[in-house]
């Protein structure tokens, strides 16, 4: 049904795009340039780095939030955007030189009165979208709570504010920035279109019902509304009311002014540069990551997990072509996920957790999208034993508690691996997901880099919280004997 609505959205961002033209030039041994586009969160300034990766900004047009466009950057921490640029490469060595941002264009993920807060400070609820906060979150000050990345219940209740992150399901929201709203004040959300009814103009996104019944509502962008094609895209929707009410404990009605694909402004281009979250898999390798489509191939290289580890609500970065708005994956990498390998310490059943062996103080969680095989076809937390090895993909959900996505068994082995972002580093110790680690076992030739062994001292060197690292060992007699440590970036 997907694949149906690709060709109006196709015309869309054919009108839309922006991007530079494909260019070459140099000759054998020169450089050239590679037209691209990218889509990820801002990451640190200087120039502009989004998703990791440096753009010279020296002439960038800044598109945002509905502002007209500008020259003057205001960007913060944390906005997720598209860049429309190029990238220097030498010919000789395949080298890039320079990334080039043309265009950055920012909207927000979601805008709207907090209607709920955990009581953590781990989550909010906004036009009924239930929104999580993580460690690489940036939020306010005036809306922070008593440590980083964590809110404060009693100022955040109630108020109007501004979201950037990641769609990661139906009504769900992974927020890379979370501030007070500010400017004229309107409604906004991201969100997979559900239960759409053309005859009542409305449709749903998680908790929240759209209203589009209103004459001036501008669909323009959209595919036929007597068409089916609507339910399952990502779409972009402005509004001027809300109210709270409708199905659900966090129910919630929107009046529309505008409903739009989300898209990157480009149909055909040579590089894309894609960090987001898988909405839809149609087969193996064959998936949507948010409105865009990507395949892999036999030269598709991962990073962090196998073909088989993306599933809906897989957070992933993907490189390759665009070509006819399909992205041919040259590289998938698995971004925000931690990965862990141990054998299981103990289990609480009443809590739906459980603990692992040498990772001490480590919190696994279990919830109702948590999916679980491997040897015995094992289908909920009462079904795994103490003793069992365990490969789990998740998500760090502040301190020490890892949200498990994925849960696979086999039998009781001695390797340890643990796969995540670093919240701080000093040699010989890494702090990994709550836990420290000392690293004085590692060998110097155990230290490596993305292309091969570094030493210890290139490893510690910048090492810091946006840094992922995965660290191997062996347990035995009740401690873990770590033989490697590598970085990704």
């Amino acid at each position: 049904m997907r694949r149906k609505v690709l060709a109006p959205i196709a015309l869309f961002l054919l009108l839309a795009s922006c991007g530079p033209s494909p260019q070459a030039g140099g000759g054998i041994g020169g450089t050239g340039s590679v037209a691209t586009v990218a889509s990820g969160p801002v990451t640190k300034f200087g120039s502009v780095f989004v998703s990791g990766t440096e753009y010279d900004n020296t002439n960038t047009l800044y598109c945002i939030d509905h502002d007209p466009c500008s020259r003057e950057n205001r960007l913060k921490i944390g906005m997720v955007v598209v860049v429309n640029g190029t990238r220097t490469v030498e010919y000789t060595s395949n080298q890039t030189l320079t990334h080039l941002a043309d265009k950055i264009t920012y909207e927000e993920t979601v805008e709207g009165e907090v209607q709920s807060v955990g009581t953590d400070g781990l989550s909010l609820v906004v036009l009924g979208q239930v929104v999580s906060v993580n460690q690489k979150t940036e939020i306010d000050p005036s809306l922070q709570g008593a440590s980083p990345h964590v809110l404060n219940p009693a100022t955040v209740s109630g108020t109007l504010v501004e979201i950037s992150g990641f769609v990661t399901g139906d009504g769900t929201i992974l927020a890379t920035l979370i501030q007070p709203q500010t400017g004229t004040p309107h409604f906004e959300i991201e969100g997979v279109i559900k239960n759409h009814d053309h005859t009542a103009k409305t449709f749903a996104i998680g908790s929240l019902v759209v209203d589009y019944s209103r004459p001036t509502t501008d669909i323009s962008l959209m595919p036929s509304p007597t068409s089916p094609n609507w339910d399952g895209l990502v779409v972009f929707v402005l509004g001027d009311r809300w109210s709270p009410g409708g199905s659900g404990p966090y129910g919630a009605r929107m009046s529309a002014t505008s409903v739009k694909p989300k898209a990157l402004g480009v149909t055909d281009i040579q590089d894309t540069d894609i960090e987001d979250f898988v909405t839809r898999v149609d087969g193996p390798g064959d998936f949507f990551l948010n409105n865009v489509h990507v395949r892999t191939s036999s030269n598709t290289t991962f990073e962090g997990g196998t073909l088989s580890d993306i599933v809906v609500g897989s957070h992933l970065e993907v490189n390759g072509p665009l070509i006819g708005g399909t992205v041919t994956a040259t590289k998938v990498a698995f971004e925000g996920e931690t990965e862990l390998q141990a054998n299981v310490a103990a289990i609480d059943s009443g809590g739906n957790t459980l603990t692992l062996t040498g990772l001490a103080g480590l919190i696994i969680q279990f919830d109702s999208h948590t999916r679980l095989d491997g040897q015995g076809s094992p289908r909920r937390l009462d079904d795994l034993h103490s003793g069992d090895h365990l490969s789990i993909h998740g998500q760090l959900r502040g301190g020490n508690v890892i949200l498990a996505t994925e849960v696979e068994r086999s039998d009781p082995k001695s390797n340890v691996q643990v796969q995540g972002f670093v919240t701080s580093a000093a040699d010989p110790i890494v702090v990994l997901l709550g836990a420290s680690i000392d690293t004085s076992s590692i060998p110097e030739g155990g230290f490596l880099g993305r292309y091969g062994t570094i030493g210890r001292r290139a490893f510690f060197d910048g090492l810091s919280s946006s840094k992922k690292v995965t660290l191997r060992g062996t347990y035995q007699t009740n401690t873990v004997t770590w033989s490697s440590a590598s970085r990704g970036d």
